[in-house]
């Protein structure tokens, strides 16, 4: 059985190419069918975390799939759609990959209780979160915990974040407690 006249879908790296497959007339005369060019949607797929880390993915989407694409992703928010790009967000109730894989809690010079991206002293911060009263939290806390905090406390997981946060919020400069988020 020969079939013509399909239209098929080809994805390469980041841009699809739509063809036709030759028409029995084309066939018989040996001519190539002309490229038909397809609609294609950038779809960014964004994560923030509770650390305050955000990644994002990307990937190209047929216009014609954007409904069945949207099926896939239930439970993601819709951020955006400009200049052909549709925008997901998800909201994790998590710390991110990369904080679980190099995360440290310090203070920074201004005594800001600090999330960074590796020890306190390379200063690459992913999230400020309140100042802390210094000579409250050294008559406070024993003397290694202060030190701990001062050159880094590792977090590896959800639990370690929340214990460290839970920790230095009775020692928040201005007296409230809070939620350090």
């Amino acid at each position: 059985m020969l079939t013509a006249g399909v239209t098929t879908y080809v994805m390469t790296n980041t841009k699809e190419t739509m063809f036709s497959l030759p028409s029995l007339p084309q066939l018989l005369t040996g001519q190539k069918p002309a490229p038909v060019k397809a609609k294609v949607t950038e779809l960014v797929l964004a994560h923030t975390y509770l650390c305050g880390s955000r990644d994002e993915e990307r990937k190209p989407v047929l216009n014609d799939s954007i409904d069945k694409m949207l099926g896939d992703y239930a439970g993601w928010e819709i951020i955006g759609y400009q200049n052909g790009k549709l925008m997901l967000l998800k909201r994790e109730n998590d710390i991110s990959p990369l904080c679980k894989e190099n995360g440290y809690f310090g203070i920074n010079e201004d005594d800001i209780l600090t999330l960074f991206n590796g020890m306190p002293k390379e200063k690459q911060v992913i999230q400020t979160y309140y100042p802390i009263n210094t000579s409250r939290m050294e008559a406070g806390l024993p003397k290694e915990e202060v030190e701990a905090l001062k050159k880094g406390i590792r977090i590896r997981d959800l639990a370690e974040y929340n214990s460290v946060l839970s920790t230095f919020v009775h020692f928040q400069a201005d007296g409230t407690v809070s939620g350090g988020h």
